[in-house]
Parts: C-alpha cells; structure tokens; sequence
C-alpha cells in the first residue's frame, strides 16, 4: 500500500482494501489465555455451553488487535500517523476459528485541527466483513490525527 503523505489526501468517502484475516484456533486460546480469560474463548469443550456461542469464538480484542495491526502494518499511515483519541467498536457477529474475514477502510470526516497547524483530524471506519457468508465481525469508527 502506498503510504500516505498527508492527511489531505484523504476525502469522505475513500477506501481502502486491507485484505484477508483469520485467527486460528491456537492463537484464540493463547490470546484469551493472557487478555481475555473466558471459557468461550479458551476453551473448546467449556465453549459448547456458551449460550450466545455454542463454542469457541475469537476475542472481540483479539480481532481488534489483530484488524489494527493489519491496518498500521500495511504501511498506509506509517509517515503520517501522530495517533488517536477514540475508537468506537462493535462486534454483531461471532468469529469462529479459521473463519476468514475481509478487513475494509473508508474516510468518513477529514478536516484541519482547529488549534493545531500542520496536523489533520481524520474520522474513519473499518469493517471487516466474513468471507463466508458477508456478516460483519467487527466495526470500528475513530478518529486519528495525521501530520500534513
């Protein structure tokens, strides 16, 4: 991805494709283990009995992290990036072990900081989106603040 160079190359309304993600079975339980101690997601047999799951699902974190991982490793914001100040997130469908999913950005809002000079407030929202059979797995809106 080519990185960005300024928070004004970005308009309501851009995406950007950060392609595919699954979380195995294995880093489920190694994540939850340490971050997120629920039998649903450390467990697979304990997880049968999860009434809203009925097994093992991936940490809502654990996406998140792993979503904005893609999103900073992809290089995109890496000479711009001067961080955030919130993320609001939702997770309306379980994630499943190996379960793929698509992990899609769009600009919503850019706009000078009003105190600032130099610097860009910037409101996006990720989606990522199962391969299987389109549910959304994750939504994040937030805002971050790009140099110019």
């Amino acid at each position: 991805m080519t990185p960005l160079r300024s928070w004004r190359e970005l308009e309501p309304g851009r995406r950007f494709d950060f392609g595919t993600i699954a979380l195995g079975q294995e880093a489920i339980i190694a994540y939850a283990r340490e971050f997120d101690p629920q039998p649903f997601h450390t467990d697979p047999v304990a997880a049968l009995d999860a009434p809203l799951f009925g097994g093992l699902v991936a940490s809502g974190l654990h996406t998140m992290g792993a979503c904005f991982g893609r999103i900073m490793g992809s290089g995109l914001f890496a000479q711009v990036s001067l961080g955030g100040s919130r993320i609001d997130t939702r997770w309306p469908n379980a994630l499943r072990p190996d379960e793929e999913f698509s992990l899609e950005g769009e600009v919503l809002a850019a706009e000078a900081h009003r105190k600032r000079p130099g610097m860009g407030v910037v409101t996006m929202r990720y989606t990522g989106t199962r391969l299987a059979d389109g549910a959304v797995v994750i939504s994040m809106e937030g805002t971050q603040f790009l140099r110019e």
